[in-house]
């Protein structure tokens, strides 16, 4: 399998982590970039370990510090060949002293640096779905090389309009969650459907509460899976041929 989405900066000892990933079942890992310091530091990890691929991108919470030459970092950052998205971008709205419109302009310009630089983006979305939508929508012509919806929790409706752009679904272990809505998984196109831990956080059940780790993404696949009424051999065939689609850089 392939841990989309790993923030691997948080984890002390990583050469242990990548030794087991064979042991684990795992092909290779992305971690994720959500700072220009961590999006180095992402590439960096991604050099030194084969199986290991990183995005860079900085998060919408960052949005208002952002430099033009921290975007001109982020751009020259993605042409190295482990680079495999622009991201973690979006909209984040959960604090109502964000700045939602530089949240907005950041998210454009960070968009068009993945087509620019001809790889997909990796988008957060918490409390501004409608508005991401419309940014989107209004910006087809920048979803040349797709994107993916991360940790998605926002049920049938929005999952099919996001389809409906080009995107895929990335699913992490809140869906496993007691209370999480997955009514929607039965409605969601097989070839669209990518797993991630976004560990260190968002441990599945029944492993809530612990620090996560990208060897854990086989459990939610494996509660996806029985969700669906499919085996969990075949979802982890089709979502690890979706995850090499997605991310094309992976060799």
């Amino acid at each position: 399998m392939i841990d989309t989405h790993a923030h691997l900066n948080y984890f002390d000892d990583l050469d242990s982590l990548v030794e087991k990933m064979s042991e684990d079942g795992l092909d290779y890992i992305v971690n994720i970039g959500t700072t220009v310091k961590d999006s180095i530091q992402g590439v960096e990890l991604a050099n030194k370990y084969e199986k290991v691929y990183t995005t860079v991108g900085i998060y919408p919470e960052y949005s208002l510090d952002v430099t033009k030459n921290d975007l001109d970092t982020i751009k020259d950052l993605a042409k190295n060949e482990k680079v495999v998205a622009i991201g973690e971008i979006g909209l984040d709205y959960h604090r109502e002293d964000y700045d939602k419109i530089t949240q907005r302009e950041i998210l454009i310009k960070q968009l068009e640096i993945a087509d620019e630089m001809g790889i997909p983006f990796c988008i957060h979305c918490r409390g501004a779905v409608q508005d991401l939508y419309e940014i989107l929508s209004s910006h087809k012509h920048l979803i040349n090389h797709s994107g993916l919806m991360h940790c998605y929790s926002e049920g049938t409706k929005w999952a099919m309009k996001f389809v409906e752009l080009g995107l895929y679904i990335s699913l992490a272990g809140n869906i496993t969650y007691k209370k999480s809505d997955r009514e929607f998984l039965k409605d969601l196109p097989l070839d669209r459907i990518l797993f991630e831990t976004d560990s260190p956080y968002l441990s599945p059940e029944p492993l809530r509460g612990r620090k996560n780790e990208p060897k854990n993404v086989r459990v939610t696949m494996e509660r996806v899976a029985k969700e669906i009424g499919i085996s969990s051999e075949e979802l982890e065939k089709i979502s690890t041929e979706n995850a090499r689609r997605f991310y094309f850089r992976i060799k």
